[in-house]
Parts: C-alpha cells; sequence; structure tokens
C-alpha cells in the first residue's frame, strides 16, 4: 500500500476528520537528513498514486530535490523541455514556502536548441535542451530579474519541477529523462527510480492542517471563493476557487459555468494564446494531508452547446443513470475515492471542490487571477461573471428525473 494511503487511513482512525488536527512537530523537523544529500536528482514524486498531498492535480506529477545549498554555490540545472502543456521549475524553504519560479517560457534554451513553448517554435521540435542557473541568494525574488535564472536561499530547502499534460500519458515527465542538477562542478544526475518521502507527508499534515482548518465551512449550497493560493508548494503560475461540500445519501453536487478556451495540445499549439492554458475541476478530501480525490480537465470535461460545463459530484452509490449523465452533457466525478468510499457514513469527511486556472491571457478579465484577495464568493462571482462556477445541491432522483437546471432551480430541499 502506498505511503499516503497508510497515512491517511491512520489519521482517519485518530479521529481527524473530527478535529482536522494538525502535526505539532516543529517545521524544521519534518526533511528527513538521510535525504538531504541524496545520490541522484529529484529523487521524490508527487503526484495521487505515490504522495496525494497538497491537493495536487491529477494530471500533474512533480519531483521534488532537497537542497542544502550555501551562498557563493554554482548550481545549474540541465534537461531537455517537456513534450507537455506546461512545466516549471520552483524553489521552496524548507517548509514549502515560494522563494523562486521558471515557468516554461521563461527557460533559456541551450546554443542551437529551441524553447518548444515560445511562439513561433513547435511543440514538438528539437533539439530541445536547456540550463537553468541557480541563484543562490538571502534575498530572493519569487521571479528572478535575470532571464532563465530561478532564485534559492541557502540552507535546507526544496526544487521542484511540475509537468502537467504530457502528451504521452505514459510518461509522466513529458518523454525526457528527470534533468540533472551540478553544484560547484558536482553533477547528480536526474533519478530513474522515485518513491514518496515521509517527509513531505509529514510536511503537508503540518501546513495543509493549517489551510484547511481556515476553510470556509460548508454552506446550505456550496458557494466557490478565492483562494490565497498559499498553503504547501504554491505555484505562481495557478490560482484558484474553492468550495467546501457536505455529503449525506442519495445527494449530488451540481457545478456549472462558462468553460474558458484552452490549447488543446498537442493537436493545438500554445499560439495564438486561449483564455487559458490550462484549466481543471478537482474533487479533495477536507483532510489533512490535502488529498485529491479526482480531476476533470479541460479537454475531457463535456460541454454543452452554449459551450457551458456541468459536474455532477456523488458518492459511487449515488452514480447517475448515464442517460441522465449524457442528456445534461455533464461530467461524472467522484466525492470520495477508495478510502472515502470505506469509511461509515457517519465517517465519511466534508469535500473541497477547487477550480484551477492556469496563465490566462492578459486580455481575460474573467480568470481566477483576477479576483481580489478576499475570501468572498460575492467578488469572485463579480470578477468571473459566467466563468463563475455555480453550484448547488440535489437529490439523486431529482437529477436524474428533471435534469441539473432543475436543481438549481429547485433547490436542494426539493425530493421530487
Amino acid at each position: 500500500m502506498k505511503l499516503f494511503k497508510r497515512f491517511l487511513a491512520v489519521a482517519l482512525s485518530i479521529g481527524t476528520l473530527a478535529g482536522l488536527a494538525t502535526v505539532s512537530t516543529p517545521a524544521s523537523a519534518q526533511i528527513s537528513p538521510a535525504i538531504i544529500n541524496p545520490t541522484c536528482a529529484f529523487p521524490i514524486i508527487v503526484n495521487q498514486e505515490d504522495a496525494n498531498v497538497a491537493y495536487p492535480d491529477t494530471n500533474s506529477t512533480y519531483w521534488a530535490m532537497p537542497t542544502n545549498f550555501s551562498l557563493g554555490d554554482v548550481v545549474t540545472i540541465t534537461g531537455e523541455f517537456s513534450y507537455a502543456r506546461y512545466m516549471s521549475f520552483n524553489s521552496y524553504n524548507e517548509t514549502g514556502s515560494s522563494v523562486g519560479g521558471l515557468r516554461d517560457t521563461a527557460i533559456v534554451p541551450d546554443a542551437g536548441s529551441i524553447n518548444p513553448f515560445l511562439a513561433g517554435q513547435s511543440l514538438t521540435g528539437t533539439p530541445r535542451n536547456y540550463t537553468v542557473n541557480v541563484n543562490v541568494t538571502n534575498t530572493p525574488q519569487v521571479t528572478s530579474p535575470v532571464a532563465g535564472e530561478i532564485d534559492a536561499i541557502p540552507g535546507v530547502g526544496w526544487l521542484l519541477i511540475r509537468v502537467y499534460v504530457p502528451f504521452d500519458a505514459n510518461s509522466p515527465s513529458g518523454g525526457v529523462l528527470i534533468p540533472s542538477i551540478t553544484v560547484n562542478g558536482a553533477t547528480k544526475t536526474g533519478c530513474t527510480t522515485f518513491g514518496a518521502e515521509p517527509a513531505i507527508v509529514a510536511l503537508a499534515a503540518l501546513i495543509m492542517g493549517q489551510a484547511i482548518a481556515d476553510a470556509i465551512p460548508p454552506a446550505e449550497v456550496p458557494e466557490f471563493s478565492f483562494s490565497g493560493g498559499g498553503g504547501l508548494f504554491p505555484n505562481a503560475d495557478n490560482k484558484y476557487v474553492y468550495a467546501t461540500t457536505s455529503w449525506k445519501p442519495g445527494r449530488l453536487a451540481i457545478v456549472r459555468g462558462l468553460a474558458p478556451s484552452y490549447p488543446d495540445t498537442p493537436g493545438q499549439g500554445l499560439y495564438p494564446e486561449q483564455q487559458l492554458r490550462y484549466w481543471s475541476m478537482c474533487t479533495n478530501l477536507l483532510v489533512t494531508p490535502a488529498p485529491v480525490v479526482e480531476c476533470a480537465r479541460d479537454n475531457v470535461t463535456a460541454l454543452d452547446a452554449q459551450g457551458y460545463y456541468t459536474y455532477v459530484i456523488g458518492a459511487d452509490e449515488d452514480l447517475p443513470s448515464a442517460a441522465s449523465i449524457a442528456r445534461d452533457n455533464a461530467t461524472w466525478l467522484k466525492w470520495f475515492g477508495p478510502i472515502g468510499e470505506a469509511l461509515p457514513d457517519e465517517l465519511k469527511p466534508n469535500g473541497n471542490l477547487i477550480l484551477r486556472n492556469m496563465l490566462p491571457n492578459a486580455t481575460f478579465s474573467k480568470a481566477v487571477q483576477n479576483i481580489p484577495m478576499t475570501q468572498s464568493n460575492a467578488a469572485a462571482r463579480a470578477t468571473m461573471g459566467a466563468y463563475y462556477p455555480e453550484a448547488t445541491y440535489c437529490e439523486r432522483s431529482v437529477f436524474e428525473r428533471y435534469g441539473a437546471g432543475a436543481c438549481f432551480v429547485l433547490g436542494p430541499k426539493f425530493t421530487g
């Protein structure tokens, strides 16, 4: 059984659901000294299967490298651009707070190579090699003013690689090797085998436990509000709105909104820019260490003739008929996943729906990124307009008989 599944099963059994308790171990103790000097680069994998923490998107994979740099270190990362919708590097301090970031379009290709994420280049073009310079500094900037450079801090920290929507679904890294890292002339090649790390899971319990405790509790109907995008290992290229949910037998959550445009890679290029580089709706559990259940990304989400999505979210036992899902051009998402489904009804956790927006076009004013820094759902709705995800609860029998539109009109108390 995977490390995370063991952790969550224990957490649920000792009452995490009731108290949303956080781990009391000091943050500085969360990183094991044994992994500060790994034998290869980026040995730790973070995804739904291995280390399902901090609400990862199931259409992405992260690789983590524990670091212990000193001022004056000369650090470079070398590799190939992924064959994917998106990739980036990010650096963090020991507790997972952001220090620096470098997205795909800002990475400088080596001489004679191309950056396939830039306008005028083919997403599958070659050669596609790059070198990233890591600037170790006490005064890091999230976006370095130096082209192709990412800031990192001295002392214990993390470097992360993210890859979203690889063109080959069987290659999470996007058809390339994990990059190598060189520190003061000593090179560690990218790892070829990976594992979860207990430090990551413990750190997620510590950091995300507080974020979960601060979340707006479930309302009579779900209301999406802006998330500040903090927490553990945040990505500055993504912003989110979220809505917490409470389950009961027979209840569905219905979410509807206008879908932004996106580049359906690799068949469609990144340019001209669409409204967003990427978007998705994810179901998650409102417990530490913040596990994802399921995500529907942009190009697998069903749309109606007007370009609206409808998500129908429920427990396995409440799955509506295929005919009713098809009638509403809806997309089904699981509320719980295997662990939650196995729990008795009285222990089933609250949920956390997250709509993710990545890298909006400068002309797309309705993106999550443009919501004022407030948790007000009114501010989110006012900014996003038709793109705001309206939500309600609905009895399965009502949805099957009358459809999603009736669920919004009749309200969650109507039972048909």
